[in-house]
């Protein structure tokens, strides 16, 4: 028995990956066709969309041998091309049905790589076709030939007996073309009743190369499709081969011709011309010209293909190494401009400012590399809010604006998550029902809106909804019952909003299969805390709800501010430090406490001591400094011993062993080799609110704790 190369192994699985990458891309393609015919059924050009998108899976599964997904794939699209035809009138039961066979056939790829396939999955595909079969009533192979060949002016074959000459190309192969799946292919569509071999280009044995493809084929075919449907199966080959397709029975082709001809003549004295889907005017001639010439769709598929190759597929891991090989460089840099100004030699340190020049160009190509837009991710929320929607029985519109934001790739792919629960929490607990809101003067639909946009250096994520609003009254009533608060403690709105963000808080009379567990806003805040950002919700009684959150650009490389206390580096993100100034005098009267407020330019700003955030010995003497940092609108004060100035920060997580600290979103390598670390400002910012807040005697929690901790260091000095 013969063995396949461990080479040629590789090489198909490769192949099988691009597949089914592609396929996946389709399936996307097709679920928003589907979603936007939901809107417009009556929209031909998302209707051809959702074809494309469904014949094309099904043609690529065909020449990988997939035959499970090819066989699913075609009812799929026997049913598209009843409806594009005028056959069958799309309705919510046919777009449900379309739905399911959309998420089936991603079940299906999943399954390719099993040889039998999994019984329950198959079982579910006969159902599943069984049931689009009976929306074109009943018999589908009767159903499935009237949608491959139309009658009328398409067909040109009465028989059903065809002749397919192709020759491949020398690149055949290297393209990933196998010739023998052509033919597999063809087998599922129609019967191949002949096959000859071309192998009069086939060289020496002492020329031969392996990689070329010197071979093609005759065949003689029988199916009930047309010219079009045959031309397809070698769509993506169609660079690569030289193709002929003819009828073998040519007994009629007189006949047809001269019924032909007298139809055209016909239309050709009741309209002079028409318009073809440009927009350009031509003459009924030149259209069925166009009509049995396939050079001109050749020559667009392409000028297609041409405009994809200006994209590269690329794994995530070779960028992710890539990234850290430019953080190291950023390092390197960094040590060499510290050398350069030990040295005190000015074309040394010119050289060391040139090189950094080059290697800020480096970092910020390679993080672009990992930017992508976040409309790939607002979009698979279409599906949610309609299916969501309907199990619910509300009337729900999803609005979607600054899909065109650009996000780092890791935060894209951790982002989703969180933004699938808020968009499930605004249907199921915000929005009302349609007769609650038509009753409160609202419109009959709901709306959720997902806005993206950047603010000062960060990525900004809002969920909003049109709903109910929070119950605040209820919030507190819970949060009571729970122990979270005391039931005479004072809260502000904003303080009550945030208590649906504690572990296992749910004011839901009854668990469902949307929400109710308890589990999930706590979830959402640690997901979002965990990519350095922050989550705010904003709600007003009977308007609705609004959940922020706060993102960086990147989590790889930053320009950062490099300040020092005592002997410890501390690294602010650039974008948020708005000025440095000379600690004020309120600031300095009261060291014992660390904590208070300060007045800049008659507004008045919380401050801290960072020397006392995480028990650092303070220099006792010399000029302190106060960084005021910013986190959207509210400002904070930062006392640090020294100022170091700008500093590219590649930024690198913490391990376990300090996950404890609070208010440090990770740890950067100085070109020294001294270990820095990077501030977590949002932190800083609801760290400096506690603190500043009275106890009940009188005292805040930070300054008891900064007192006990300056006497023990005086105590040492």
């Amino acid at each position: 028995m013969s063995q396949i190369d461990p080479s040629d192994e590789e090489i198909l699985a490769a192949a099988r990956a691009g597949f089914l990458d592609e396929a996946r891309d389709m399936l996307r393609q097709f679920e928003e066709s589907l979603l936007g015919l939901d809107v417009d059924p009556d929209d031909q050009e998302i209707l051809n969309s959702a074809f494309r998108a469904a014949h094309t899976i099904k043609g690529t599964a065909g020449l990988f041998g997939c035959d499970r997904v090819v066989a699913f794939t075609h009812d799929v699209e026997t049913l598209l091309e009843a409806v594009r035809s005028g056959q069958y009138q799309l309705n919510d039961e046919a777009m449900a049905l379309l739905l399911s066979s959309r998420d089936q056939i991603e079940a299906l790829l999943g399954d390719v790589e099993s040889a039998t396939g999994d019984p329950d999955l198959q079982a579910l595909s006969q159902e599943l076709s069984a049931d689009l079969r009976a929306l074109l009533g009943g018999d589908g192979a009767v159903a499935s030939a009237q949608a491959e060949a139309p009658i009328g002016l398409g067909s040109d074959n009465d028989g059903g007996l065809w002749r397919i000459w192709v020759q491949f190309g020398r690149d055949a192969l290297r393209s990933g073309l196998d010739p023998v799946s052509f033919l597999r292919y063809l087998g599922t569509q129609g019967t191949v009743r002949k096959v000859r071999v071309l192998a009069e280009q086939v060289p020496d044995l002492q020329t031969l190369d392996a990689e070329d493809c010197h071979i093609g084929f005759e065949a003689e075919y029988e199916t009930t499709g047309d010219r079009e449907a045959i031309a397809s199966v070698f769509e993506f080959a169609v660079d690569d081969c030289e193709l002929h397709i003819e009828p073998l029975s040519t007994a009629h082709a007189p006949r047809h011709a001269a019924a032909l001809s007298a139809l055209e003549q016909a239309v050709v004295e009741v309209a002079a011309d028409i318009v073809d889907a440009e927009g350009e005017v031509v003459s009924v001639a030149q259209a069925a010209e166009r009509r049995h010439n396939p050079g001109d769709r050749r020559k667009s598929q392409r000028d297609r293909r041409g405009e994809e190759t200006r994209f590269v597929r690329v794994q995530a891991d070779k960028l992710d190494r890539l990234i850290d090989l430019v953080g190291e460089l950023v390092i390197a840099s960094s040590g060499a401009q510290l050398v350069a100004q030990q040295e005190g030699s000015s074309t040394f340190a010119e050289a060391a400012l040139r090189i950094r020049t080059l290697v800020e160009s480096a970092r910020d190509g390679a993080l672009a590399l990992r930017m992508v837009p976040i409309g790939e991710t607002f979009a698979r929320f279409h599906r949610v809010v309609r299916d969501v929607s309907k199990t619910l029985g509300k009337q729900v519109d999803l609005q979607i604006t600054g899909a065109d934001t650009e996000l780092d790739k890791s935060m894209v792919e951790v982002i989703a998550d969180p933004l699938m629960h808020l968009v499930r929490n605004s249907l199921d607990h915000g929005l009302e029902t349609t007769e609650e809101r038509i009753a409160a003067g609202k419109p009959e639909r709901g709306v959720i809106a997902l806005h993206a946009y950047h603010e000062g250096g960060q990525v900004m994520i809002e969920v909003t909804d049109d709903g109910r609003g929070l119950n605040r009254e209820r919030i507190f009533k819970k949060a009571v019952e729970r122990g979270l608060v005391r039931a005479d403690q004072q809260m502000s709105d904003h303080e009550v909003d945030q208590l649906i963000c504690a572990p296992g808080f749910s004011t839901a009379d009854q668990v469902t299969d949307i929400s109710g567990r308890g589990v999930g806003m706590d979830v959402v805040k640690r997901s979002i805390e965990s990519l350095r950002g922050q989550m705010q919700l904003a709600s007003e009684w009977g308007r609705g709800t609004t959940t922020q959150i706060r993102l960086p650009l990147t989590l790889a490389i930053i320009d950062g501010f490099l300040t020092s206390v005592g002997g410890t580096y501390y690294v602010l993100p650039m974008e948020i430090v708005s000025e440095c100034i000379e600690v004020p005098p309120e600031c300095a009267d009261s060291p014992e406490t660390g904590v208070g407020y300060f007045n800049l330019r008659g507004e008045v700003l919380p401050y801290f001591d960072v020397a006392l955030l995480h028990k650092v010995k303070p220099m006792l003497s010399g000029r302190r400094s106060l960084v005021v940092a910013r986190d959207g609108s509210t400002q904070i004060g930062l006392i640090v011993d020294r100022l170091h100035g700008e500093y590219q920060t590649v930024i690198k997580p913490l391990s376990s062993l300090f996950r404890h600290l609070r208010a440090i979103a990770g740890s950067t390598i100085l070109g020294s080799g001294d270990v820095a670390l990077v501030l977590d400002v949002p932190a800083l910012v609801s760290y400096a609110v506690e603190a500043t807040r009275p106890s009940s005697s009188g005292r805040t929690p930070f300054s008891l704790y900064a007192s006990n901790l300056i006497e023990q260091v005086q105590h040492h000095s």
